[in-house]
């Protein structure tokens, strides 16, 4: 027999046979706190769910893994660590009773829960455990990301020692903090240092990274990256970067690779059209409310208009381009980390769809030269008095003046792409990652057609793929929320941070009817992102930098 909160999870798992049928923006917007789970007494770091979900293992500052069925607490494991535990993993194979943990204190434990008082494998590590993953098909097989020079260790039940399997690059840096493997495409491992670029390699031969996933605005030292995480199918990788890089993801395809300069390269080669007029486009009112929202300043919210806009994908060819030069415009006023080159990926786009588009060239010149790029500035210019003799004659003089200058006194910035390396596909932004080093961003959906992670602010963020726009927010956590974990086969997450607690989340659609009821959502995400940037500002201190306090370990 199921009892009350086991039929609640059973009822909220994923319509595997009529995917279709549901309508899961629905219950994303209808996501609220139903179980709270309590018995740790310090941070809770991480949080893993076995493969049909039906447990959850927690790991803490308190040095314990508790696990739990159904929002109830089953076994707590004194772990034998001496550290904050940091990752936690059930081992393949094993029933759910082999369980390897990680933490602070360099060590890995191999715990067997059938063994009475603390049956355990001990292997002691250069640096700190940050991360742990397994794989399905491998039952003696593990890998560990580790704040060491042997940056990610594979463990094997047969052997007596781990064997170092890809070494940290950059010596300055704290070392590896995350490693993922992927299920569907086991060959598959994602490595993620404290740096930006993550790299992917084949485990049959660990010499060379098959791919390094970095956005070809960013050098290595522009992020940390504080998380990696495979799709369902093992198409894709989702990254978190701190220090302000918001959340990636990229394919691991070749042929899916953006290749935005050589479009542009292409866009430019070409003849021009005759300029967009805006009398002529259609849609009047949808164009008037986007205008508002950049005359008042809602930058991010414009963006987010312009995206939906876009996922519409209007059949007039003149108003689909404008909405991406829009859509870039908001982003280059908007100034954040990254939005100019977004801006430009934007404009590359707007141009492809009608080369009539004068504002779209013209951000391009402003955008290069943001960049430091003089010679994409420059060929652009060129373009834009041949396309458009009789537009904007005096910005553009002045503009070409500013190219000059820059190329005088400026290295030229290569937004090229690189042999080896994959540019991102999309990127969301909103969250605050800069205190801790792991700060989860996964796949959410039946479909992995939404992005979940977690920031400094304690709040549970979620974006839409599919529009790319930001879902909601909902609070999670008093000080910082790091992990959200999505339940394997329901429309559950599980999330922890700062405070002791772990949140369980699903849709809850009857909370009118529920008398008292609050909301942890924000009715408003953008109000709420503002207030809170206006209130602790933006913070650009790396995680390098960033002073541990106390015993919050979870920091660097």
């Amino acid at each position: 027999m199921l009892n009350a909160l086991e039929k609640r999870y059973e009822k909220a798992r994923f319509g595997s046979l009529f995917p279709d049928i549901m309508d899961e923006n629905m219950l994303i917007d209808s996501f609220e706190c139903c179980d709270t789970l309590e018995g740790h007494t310090g941070c809770v770091n991480t949080l893993r769910w076995n493969r049909n979900g039906q447990l959850l293992a927690s790991g803490s500052d308190d040095r314990h893994v508790k696990i739990w069925r159904a929002g109830l607490e089953i076994e707590s494991l004194s772990t034998g660590h001496v550290g904050n535990v940091f990752a936690v993993e059930f081992l393949p194979g094993s029933s759910d009773r082999k369980l390897v943990t990680g933490a602070a204190d360099h060590i890995v434990f191999l715990h067997d829960l059938e063994v009475k008082n603390g049956g355990r494998r001990r292997w002691e590590l250069e640096g700190r455990v940050k991360r742990l993953c397994t794989l399905e098909q491998e039952s003696t097989l593990w890998w560990a990301a580790v704040e060491a020079i042997e940056g990610v260790q594979q463990f094997d039940t047969r052997l007596e020692a781990p064997e170092v399997v890809v070494r940290t690059v950059n010596e300055d840096s704290h070392g590896c903090k995350s490693v993922a493997v992927s299920d569907v495409k086991p060959h598959l491992l994602a490595v993620g240092f404290d740096e930006t670029p993550v790299r992917l390699y084949d485990r049959r031969n660990f010499s060379n990274p098959l791919l390094i996933l970095n956005p070809l605005d960013a050098d290595a030292d522009t992020f940390q990256t504080t998380h990696v995480a495979f799709n369902k199918t093992g198409t894709e990788v989702v990254v978190n970067q701190g220090n302000s890089g918001g959340i990636c993801v990229f394919p691991i395809d070749s042929y899916d690779a953006p290749r935005t300069m050589e479009r542009l390269n292409d866009v430019l080669g070409g003849d021009g059209e005759p300029t967009i007029s805006s009398n002529s486009l259609p849609y009047p009112d949808l164009r008037e409310a986007g205008h508002m929202m950049l005359k008042e300043k809602k930058f991010s919210k414009a963006v987010d208009y312009y995206s939906e806009l876009i996922s519409r994908n209007y059949k007039d060819r003149a108003f689909r381009s404008v909405c991406y030069s829009n859509r870039a415009t908001a982003l280059l006023v908007r100034r954040q980390r990254g939005d100019t080159y977004a801006c430009i990926r934007d404009c590359v786009k707007a141009l492809e769809i009608h080369r009539g588009n004068s504002k779209a060239l013209f951000r391009l010149i402003k955008s290069f030269t943001s960049l430091e790029t003089p010679e994409y500035a420059k060929t652009c210019v060129e373009v834009f008095r041949k396309w458009y003799p009789n537009r904007e004659t005096e910005a553009i003089d002045n503009m070409e003046k500013d190219v000059v200058m820059l190329k005088e006194n400026e290295e030229q910035n290569n937004l090229a792409s690189k042999p080896g390396y994959m540019d991102y596909t999309q990127r969301f932004v909103g969250t605050s990652n800069c205190q801790t080093d792991i700060k989860e961003a996964n796949f959410f959906g039946s479909k992995d057609q939404y992005i979940v992670a977690g920031s400094d602010c304690g709040h549970m963020f979620v974006w839409n793929r599919d529009t790319s726009r930001l879902q909601g927010i909902w609070k999670a956590d008093d000080h910082i929320l790091n992990i959200v974990q999505p339940h394997p086969e329901a429309f559950l997450i599980a999330t922890s941070g700062i405070d002791d607690d772990i949140l369980i989340w699903e849709p809850v659609l009857e909370k009118e009817e529920v008398e008292g009821f609050i909301t942890r959502r924000h009715a408003d995400p953008f109000e709420f992102i503002k207030n809170y940037k206006e209130t602790y500002g933006v913070r650009h201190q790396t995680l390098r930098q960033f002073a541990r306090q106390g015993q919050q370990c979870v920091q660097s």
